[in-house]
This record gives C-alpha cells, sequence and structure tokens, in this order.
C-alpha cells in the first residue's frame, strides 16, 4: 500500500478555496502551539502555579488536534465536493 504518496497526490490536488482554508487553519493551530509554548515555558521558569502547567498541555494537545481535524476535514470536504461534480 502506498498511503503516502496517495496523501500528497490529494494535498496537492486539492481545490484552491479547500487549501486556503486548510493553511488558514494550519496558521491558527501554530498561533495556538506558540502560546501553549509560552504557557509553558512560564511554568518552567516561575513554577508558581501548576495550572499553568495544564494550560499549557491543554493548549497544546488542542493545536494538534485541531491541526488533524483540519487535514483531515480538507481531504474530505474536496473528496465528496469532486464527486458531485
Amino acid at each position: 500500500m502506498k498511503i503516502i504518496p496517495t496523501l500528497i497526490n490529494k494535498i496537492k490536488n486539492l481545490d484552491e478555496k479547500t487549501k486556503k482554508i486548510m493553511e488558514k487553519g494550519y496558521a491558527f493551530c501554530f498561533l495556538l502551539c506558540i502560546l501553549a509554548s509560552f504557557t509553558l515555558f512560564t511554568y518552567e521558569v516561575l513554577y508558581c502555579n501548576p495550572v499553568l502547567f495544564y494550560i499549557g498541555i491543554s493548549l497544546f494537545r488542542t493545536s494538534l488536534m485541531f491541526a488533524c481535524t483540519f487535514f483531515m476535514c480538507a481531504i474530505g470536504f474536496d473528496t465528496i465536493k469532486k464527486e458531485r461534480i
């Protein structure tokens, strides 16, 4: 099975609107990841409140889940859109 070449081919053949939405979603996830890193860095330096650690880890996990969701939904939406045409 050639899963990775198939995924790369699907990403290259995405509709322009879908690709733009996916790129903006990745930018949003990147900003969330930077915020999570800053929160975890603040916890590491100050160690004042363990809630900072949980907030940072939750933000990091959320950003990773959003990135995976944007990827899967973009491919799924594009596949459904091309089947309708």
